[in-house]
């Protein structure tokens, strides 16, 4: 009987609640040593968005990174046609045609890319997950400053991929709104000379004033960067208002904060099967 009990013990698997107890030491090792190389730091997350960018379905990665993209041609009909919309599809082909077929191989795949390859791959995933879209029932203005923020970063000139024509603004909006985009682009010899016509030759006869002005709708202007010291100084006038709310606030417990560093939120596993090749 001691012989059968030792036999069964050797095949014994450890306990889930123990594997949980293990892991969760392990992930909180891996946590401590990636937040000290950012190198390699910059692989895992770039590994995270394409396996979930390139793949259908894939559970390939261990860091709870989801990246969304919205699908801007339910928006903007046509969208997709217009020359940026096929050099952004032009540059994903390009990526796609390169990843491993089996996501599994795509850690080594990333790993083996030269630095520049790296944060050129982790920059095209990212930027499919950006989202300036303005909805009127959402109410998200940090979202929308943080967007002119990152148009400023990166010096957006929507003159390159957009125009002013009949179909995608001056037939959409009021003889007054058409008037106000002649009258900052042309002269108000123009505005008065369009004045007396009707909606549609109007905006018919703006669109060949506007051509080649470079003129944009407010919406869709990039802000200039700001001058510099004002930055400095509104990260001042940041500080001191953290002060003044620390002064007011009670202190944290340091179990608390421990809680939030290691995480407490419960992971979400999509549903559905799991296709674990490169999308075509």
């Amino acid at each position: 009987d001691g012989g059968d009990e030792e036999a069964e013990d050797e095949g014994k698997p450890l306990s889930d609640l123990l594997i949980r107890d293990l892991t969760a030491h392990r992930t909180l090792g891996l946590r401590l040593a990636l937040g000290e190389q950012p190198d390699i730091a910059l692989v895992a997350v770039t590994h995270a968005l394409a396996a979930q960018t390139f793949y259908q379905g894939a559970e390939a990665h261990c860091l709870e990174i989801r990246p969304t993209s919205v699908y801007l041609a339910g928006h903007a009909d046509g969208i997709e046609d217009t020359a940026a919309g096929k050099v952004l599809a032009d540059r994903h082909a390009e990526w796609a045609a390169d990843m491993p077929r089996d996501v599994g191989d795509l850690w080594g795949f990333i790993a083996l890319l030269d630095h520049a390859s790296v944060m050129a791959l982790f920059a095209h995933c990212a930027s499919l997950t950006v989202n300036a879209v303005k909805q009127p029932w959402e109410r998200k203005p940090c979202a929308h400053q943080t967007a002119d923020r990152l148009a400023t970063a990166v010096n957006l000139d929507m003159t390159a991929h957009w125009r002013p024509t009949v179909r995608t603004y001056l037939g959409r909006v009021t003889k007054a709104q058409i008037l106000d985009a002649v009258r900052e682009a042309a002269s108000e010899d123009d505005v008065e000379r369009l004045s007396a016509l009707k909606k549609q030759p109007m905006a018919e006869a703006a669109e060949q004033l506007l051509s080649g002005t470079g003129w944009l709708p407010a919406i869709m202007r990039t802000q200039e960067p700001a001058v510099f010291g004002e930055p400095q100084e509104e990260a001042e006038g940041a500080d001191d208002r953290t002060a003044d709310v620390a002064e007011l606030a009670p202190e944290a417990d340091e179990p608390e904060a421990a809680n939030a560093a290691l995480g407490d939120g419960a992971p979400s596993v999509p549903e559905g099967e799991q296709f674990n090749v490169a999308a075509e």
